[in-house]
């Protein structure tokens, strides 16, 4: 948390240290009528000086030093004002000096009470000067520090961002090993599992009546378990191979890499059924290549997001959405990709929409509800 500005409450103590370096000469000159007042005037212009403009504090404490010419008395206190000239006019402190000694010159005052005003004069322009420094040296640190700061929030939000892309980036292998492997339980061991089966039904039909059709049916129907254990082993790695996040990030970057479009996805939902997982691939993937066919957009926004009842995707791109092909070609009925689009969805019980933007641009919209999805899916599955 930055520290309080601490300037005027450092001026103010100096000032007050510079009003105790005016007793030694007041009580030479004395207390009357014109000291009193001339106190309060540079009292006044000491003090003012913290809430004026710089400009008219500065003229402030030059025109005291006409009225101390003008009022003897008012050299004794002229170290106040003095305080304000060496902030704002450095070059006019040896003309005021000449003010003091003007007043000895004439003899309204003594050498002893002039030799004091000028050495609190002094003192007082040295206050000011170093204040003033460390004020700055003050407000340069903070500033360093802020920017120092701001830079490593920047680092760590780099390495967030290297990390995330590291752990998508593994992510994405293990998925694509799993669904290597479920491939290959399904191309190889299945077959030859079906094989097997086949071969023990022709095997017991062949020995049918012998006492060894007995012991053909239990080999088959061990072999048909075993089967069925394959298939659900493969099934089992599919699903864990189908995070819709990952592979929806994927399916972006691949579409767009290369070209002048530049995605920003953005994704929450991980496990989905495999139905659901292919269809808002596919409608991503189409709703992506028709931005880089049909408009001029320069950034596409894809949303996914999981909720209890559904899955909703949206695809959004900043280009114009008057004239667009696509657009024009779903109104009037013949725009294969979306009515591709359209049907995946609503044969999956969800809704699709599209057409432009409430920001401007075209938006695409697909949701998919959640109850019924697993029962449907399920049914269709085979080694």
């Amino acid at each position: 948390m930055p520290l309080p500005y601490t300037g005027p409450m450092e001026r103010i103590a100096d000032k007050l240290v510079v009003l105790s370096c005016c007793v030694a000469p007041l009580a030479l000159v004395g207390v009357n009528p014109q000291s009193v007042g001339m106190l309060l005037v540079a009292l006044s212009c000491a003090f003012l000086a913290e809430v004026l403009p710089p400009r008219a504090a500065g003229a402030l404490a030059v025109t005291y030093f006409p009225v101390a010419l003008a009022l003897p008395a008012g050299v004794v206190f002229a170290a106040l004002p003095a305080y304000e000239l060496a902030r704002r006019a450095p070059a006019l402190l040896v003309p005021a000096a000449l003010v003091p000694l003007a007043a000895g010159w004439s003899g309204a005052l003594s050498p002893v009470v002039v030799v004091a005003a000028l050495f609190a004069c002094a003192a007082s322009a040295a206050l000011a000067r170093r204040t003033d420094r460390t004020v700055a040296d003050r407000v340069a640190n903070r500033t360093r520090a802020d920017e120092l700061r701001e830079r490593e929030l920047a680092l760590e939000a780099r390495n967030r961002d290297l990390l995330d892309a590291r752990d998508y980036e593994v992510r994405l292998a293990t998925l694509s090993e799993r669904a290597r492997i479920a491939r290959e339980i399904h191309d190889n061991v299945g077959h030859l599992l079906t094989r097997a089966v086949v071969q023990a039904e022709a095997y017991r039909v062949a020995h049918a009546g012998d006492p060894v059709e007995k012991d053909l049916a239990a080999v088959a129907g061990t072999v048909r378990e075993a089967l069925d254990e394959v298939r659900a082993s493969v099934h089992d790695l599919r699903d864990d191979a189908s995070d819709l996040a990952v592979q929806l990030r994927d399916e972006v970057g691949r579409a767009c890499a290369g070209t002048r479009l530049s995605a920003d996805v953005r994704a929450e939902a991980s496990d989905a059924p495999a139905a659901v997982t292919s269809c808002l691939l596919a409608v991503a993937r189409e709703a992506v290549s028709n931005v880089l066919r049909h408009s001029d957009a320069r950034r596409v926004r894809v949303e996914l997001v999981e909720h209890p009842g559904l899955w909703r995707l949206t695809v959004e791109d900043d280009g114009a959405a008057a004239g667009r092909p696509d657009g024009k070609a779903a109104r009037e009925g013949s725009g294969m990709g979306l009515a591709s689009m359209d049907e995946r969805v609503r044969a999956l019980g969800g809704t699709f929409r599209a057409g432009p933007g409430a920001r401007g641009g075209w938006t695409v919209f697909a949701s998919v509800p959640r109850c019924g999805e697993g029962a449907r899916t399920s049914g269709g599955r085979s080694a």
